[in-house]
């Protein structure tokens, strides 16, 4: 088996991904964002000031699940 072959595809992605370096940063970062969210406490602190407020309506799950249950007929 030939193991020095290297498919189109993966020439393609190494050399892209040497030209264009800050696309490795941000996959870095998004991935720091996933695995270790203290990393990046500013977007947190955006992200908490972009929430909408529940409408109460009763479609949020947690609301659903908070209200009493009905009494179920025997």
């Amino acid at each position: 088996m030939d193991r020095s072959y290297v498919s189109e595809f993966t020439l393609f992605m190494n050399q892209y991904l040497e030209q264009h370096p800050e696309v490795v940063k941000d996959q870095q970062r998004r991935w720091d964002l996933d695995w270790y969210p203290e990393v990046d406490l500013i977007a947190q602190q955006e992200a908490a000031e972009d929430r909408a407020p529940d409408d109460a309506y009763g479609f949020n799950w947690f609301t659903w699940r908070a209200k009493p249950d009905r009494e179920k007929p025997h």
